[in-house]
């Protein structure tokens, strides 16, 4: 018990040699690049094997500008000034739950707390991303406020989640009994795209029981989350005015690979930051043909990672 109680106070001592911001930043700079390097954690419930997402994490757009967009989405874009080089401007970070394939658990909900969104910019003009600053678009957090059941490839629009808001007024969402994934975010938010080199989102989410009184399994569910991010050309540009026609869609700025929910509150990463080998970036735009860059490698992710803030173990605690 003492070996261990020692053990402790030398890990806190090391610890403390880092300022509060500088321990964060390591934390969660690793965090992020795990969160886009690993594979998925379990086989997604009837996801297609096809999809990049289904598992792992991918970079598609990476940055607000149009001709960062794939080829393969530009070329349904009936509206050509949305796949120029010109920055585009409006922002919203999403989630989306599925079900282990192996999971048994039924009395669960999912509950979606606090998003947040960062954009790495070069102030000078150097698109250095050593000397780029990052600049929170979401400085009081942002709320999700939709969610819908989709078919399993995320493409087919089925209904809207059920939820109940809890004691804090977050939404607590069912789990569909035909194990139907969820995907929803938040409100679009206005941007400032210029000179844009990185991304970086953050989502809070836990599972907490459905029923009381019913099987109380939550602690076993197997169940996972990705976060991510959308680029819109502009925050009033809506799908559903039919501003995308005819792709319809977004191309997305990136998503994380998908991680267990457990019934913790926990932050959950995307960053546009890519592995050596450059797998989950898709290269199929004009921009990237052209030799730009859409994503950070590690190294640079490293060296100028986001500011996030944390309140680690006082350091004035003793054992």
């Amino acid at each position: 018990m003492k070996k261990n109680m020692k053990l402790a106070s030398i890990l806190l001592s090391a610890l403390c040699l880092y300022s509060p911001l500088s321990l964060a930043e390591h934390v969660v700079a690793s965090d992020t690049y795990s969160s886009m390097a690993l594979p998925n954690d379990a086989k997604l419930y009837n996801a297609p094997t096809t999809s990049g997402w289904a598992s792992g994490a991918t970079i598609v757009q990476g940055i607000p500008r149009g001709d960062a967009a794939p080829s393969y989405w530009a070329d349904e874009i009936i509206d050509k000034s949305m796949t120029t080089s010109e920055p585009w401007s409006g922002m919203t970070q999403w989630f989306t739950v599925f079900e282990d394939q192996k999971n048994t658990s039924s009395n669960v909900r999912v509950v979606i707390g606090d998003a947040d969104m960062w954009l790495l910019q070069s102030t000078d003009g150097s698109m250095d991303p050593l000397t780029a600053e990052w600049v929170n678009v979401t400085v009081t957090k942002a709320q999700v406020n939709w969610a819908a059941y989709y078919s399993h490839n995320i493409i087919k629009y089925i209904e809207d989640v059920p939820y109940r808001r809890n004691a804090d007024g977050l939404k607590e969402y069912e789990l569909h009994t035909e194990h139907y994934p969820l995907h929803g975010g938040t409100s679009k938010v206005e941007i400032d795209g210029e000179n844009v080199l990185a991304a970086f989102v953050r989502m809070k989410a836990w599972l907490v029981p459905d029923k009381p009184q019913g099987k109380q399994d939550v602690a076993t569910a197997k169940v996972l989350i990705s976060t991510g991010a959308d680029y819109y050309p502009t925050v009033n540009t809506s799908v559903s005015h039919g501003d995308l026609s005819n792709a319809n869609y977004l191309p997305g700025a990136g998503g994380s690979r998908f991680q267990y929910l457990t019934t913790t509150p926990t932050w959950y990463y995307m960053g546009t930051v890519a592995p050596d080998d450059l797998s989950i970036v898709d290269d199929n735009s004009p921009y990237i043909k052209s030799g730009g860059k859409t994503y950070l490698t590690k190294e640079e992710w490293h060296k100028n990672p986001p500011p996030i803030h944390f309140e680690p173990m006082s350091c004035n605690d003793s054992y």
